[in-house]
């Protein structure tokens, strides 16, 4: 996505719309899992194809799977 960003400059208000979505889905779906990426930025968010706006996250390197017992 930073690549994306640094080429085209901006993206419309609805593609920008469009991109916030799918990073508020691929968290919620993270959570829902107990997954907690522990480091977004840009960079680990990677178009699909250079012609669609579907987003995918990597780098789980840092991520954290929360214990039942740990739940407050």
């Amino acid at each position: 996505m930073f690549d994306r960003l640094d080429n085209y400059g901006n993206f419309s208000e609805e593609s920008a719309r469009d991109v916030f979505t799918q990073i508020m889905e691929a968290l919620n779906y993270c959570h829902g899992k107990k997954i907690a990426h522990r480091d977004l930025k840009p960079e680990n968010f990677i178009f699909v194809n250079k012609e669609s706006m579907n987003l995918k996250l990597i780098d789980f390197g840092l991520s954290y799977l929360w214990k039942e017992d740990m739940e407050q």
